[in-house]
């Protein structure tokens, strides 16, 4: 259960996990034929509220129930259409917009789509009450009453509190365990109940992000490219934090009720609102309204279950790095000149982080020329681990005093410049480590913008930061993909197979204007495994991002399945280019994901793996099973 307030409401989300559906498909329209929609074309209607534009595109499509649902979907999906803050001219232009496609939609298919227009608008509506509620109380708080940089000021200092109890507390605790298990290990309390580090860290770098956003928000501090930029931040008194908490809870309220309704919204959940007697029964006492969300789906589900198992492979592969390579002893440091990897590492993190993003990758990123949002991915892990070991040296030398510190950008870039990141890279990376309004979190921006030209660090966000993670995170929210990923896991996996002993193979080949390209394909005895392979960054617990790595994934399973029917429709085109005879077996399509995704069972016949569990069954007679802590 998650108190948003008192006064607003109590709130319980059910862990994360999702419903997917199917994208629209986009062919080639055919002169004078109904047309289906396009998806595209929407969300740039929804964005801009253009209604004559999407009404001519409408007026193409064949409008029927399916198409009448797919549109509201994308209406409900549509960040842009929702309306989190005040804006009378752009809601009065979604008011008109709305009205419109009401009249149209009664006009074309009846009274019951106009019907299910308005309830997917009440859901919208209802999304942003609770947004706006969170503001207005906000505004009639006691933290209110204090000055903007006071308030920006006393949430710093709460987050570098936070952070160092939380570090004096894990070192306690685990300085007196003869056995230390990093996956699952917990701090006890005194009461002998415990609790997960890692949790707490990420809520105290999720609260203290949504503090600074919405103070950004409220007083107009983002610049033209939506950095936040600070004003000069005074010391604050005890009382002053004191009341900043009040903050705090309301930032905290704001993520909880983003999540929940973007779960809500892409997964097709309902969002509950009970008032009076309808009130559950775990709603605190003096609660007028409960809101609840209890939606979980499979795709969800094991989108969670892949993020989880990432950050199990990362914490493992460090552990063997580190009894294995003595990276320890490796580390330069950034006080000297360094070329980047392979000719040396700033720390053991930026060794791991190397490794470890090859390994996923299927390809060794120091040789990799391709730069993802300007940067080489090399430099992006650089970047990280040369922050990581500025705030390192500052909190071991003044300690608590330092977890929030400045520095000129100058100077910044200067250490940048000399540890490898050259010919503009390091003014790259700081644009991009820079905190926005379209931020995760301060894991992958760090960095805050002040009005003076100089940088601020934000402890919390960067002393236990993985560059491995914050690099894949950093270039997912900004919805690039690796280009060169997919290939090189397709290589990687036929290659495996081969060392195997198995007669794999990958070919294409086209049948009356139809293309069909395998990955590989692996007889063994009386079956053929047809294997789809697919490179994409997991989504990072984040829901939209979850969705669209559904959707892949569904259109992976669509293609596989149409790859193993063309093996058994053109047997003797598959025996001359693969010498490999198809009659008589049996075909089991396949997905194969680089990074840990995989599903139980079969997915309208198609498996889902992933390649840390196909190789392990070929290499290991044993399997090693890590559960959580009870």
């Amino acid at each position: 259960m998650v108190l948003i307030s008192v006064e607003i409401a109590a709130v319980r989300m059910a862990p994360p996990m999702r419903n997917m559906d199917q994208d629209a498909t986009q062919p080639t329209p055919i002169r004078d034929s109904p047309q289906r929609l396009k998806e595209s074309f929407v969300k740039q209607a929804l964005k801009t509220l253009g209604w004559d534009k999407l009404k001519q595109h409408l007026s193409t499509v064949h409008l029927d129930e399916d198409s009448v649902s797919e549109l509201l979907k994308h209406i409900r999906r549509s960040t842009d259409f929702l309306i989190k803050r005040p804006d009378e001219a752009r809601e009065a232009a979604r008011s008109a917009f709305i009205e419109e496609l009401g009249k149209f939609l009664a006009d074309q298919v009846g009274a019951d789509a106009t019907a299910l227009l308005g309830e997917t608008i009440a859901v919208i509506q209802r999304i942003e009450a609770g947004y706006r509620e969170i503001l207005r109380t906000q505004e009639a708080t006691i933290a209110a009453t204090l000055l903007p940089d006071t308030q920006a000021s006393a949430a710093l200092s709460r987050s570098a509190y936070a952070y160092h109890e939380l570090m004096e507390a894990l070192h306690s605790s685990s300085r007196g365990r003869k056995e230390l298990t990093l996956q699952s290990f917990r701090i006890k309390r005194p009461d002998g109940s415990s609790y997960s580090p890692d949790g707490v860290l990420a809520g105290i770098v999720d609260v203290t992000t949504m503090t600074l956003l919405l103070l950004g928000h409220r007083y107009e501090w983002f610049d033209a490219q939506k950095f936040l930029v600070l004003p000069k931040l005074p010391d604050v008194t005890e009382d002053e934090l004191y009341k900043a908490g009040l903050t705090e809870v309301l930032a905290a309220s704001w993520r909880h009720w983003e999540r929940m309704e973007q779960r809500s919204r892409y997964f097709d959940g309902e969002i509950r609102v009970l008032t009076g007697s309808n009130l559950p029964s775990w709603a605190p006492e003096g609660a007028e309204t409960a809101v609840e969300y209890d939606h979980i789906c499979q795709d969800e589900f094991f989108d969670y279950l892949a993020n989880e198992r990432l950050n199990d492979r990362l914490i493992q592969t460090f552990q063997e790095m580190a009894l294995e390579t003595n990276m320890q002893a490796k580390e330069s440091g950034i006080g000297g000149p360094l070329s980047l990897p392979p000719d040396g590492f700033v720390s053991a993190q930026e060794a791991h982080a190397d490794v470890s993003l090859s390994e996923i990758l299927g390809y060794a990123i120091v040789d990799d020329q391709e730069r993802p949002c300007g940067l080489r991915l090399v430099e992006w892990v650089r970047g990280y681990a040369a922050l990581r070991c500025l705030a390192d040296e500052r909190y071991a030398q003044n300690g608590k005093s330092s977890l929030c510190f400045t520095v000129p950008r100058e100077t910044l870039v200067a250490i940048l410049d000399r540890v490898g990141l050259k010919n503009g890279a390091a003014e790259t990376f700081i644009d991009q480590a820079s905190l926005r309004a379209s931020s995760r979190d301060l894991f992958d921006q760090p960095l805050i913008r002040m009005q003076d030209g100089s940088l601020l660090f934000v402890g919390a966000g960067i002393l236990n930061s993985d560059p491995a993670r914050v690099t894949l995170s950093a270039i997912g929210n900004q919805n690039q993909q690796l280009g060169r990923k997919g290939k090189a896991f397709e290589q990687e996996t036929l290659l495996f197979f081969e060392s195997q002993g198995f007669e794999a193979k990958s070919f294409k080949f086209k049948w009356e204007r139809e293309e069909f390209q395998y990955d590989a394909i692996v007889p063994w005895n009386d079956h053929i495994f047809v294997f789809e392979c697919k490179n994409r960054t997991l989504s990072g617990y984040n829901p939209v991002a979850a969705y669209y790595f559904a959707l892949e994934i569904a259109s992976a399973i669509e293609q596989v399945t149409r790859l193993a029917s063309a093996l058994v429709e053109h047997a003797d085109i598959v025996l001359e280019r693969t010498g490999i005879a198809v009659a008589n077996k049996t075909i089991v399509p396949c997905v194969v994901n680089s990074l840990p995704y995989a599903m139980k069972g079969d997915q309208d016949g198609v498996y889902l793996t992933d390649a840390s569990g196909l190789k392990r069954f070929f290499q290991e007679r044993n399997f090693h099973i890590i559960h959580p802590h009870n």
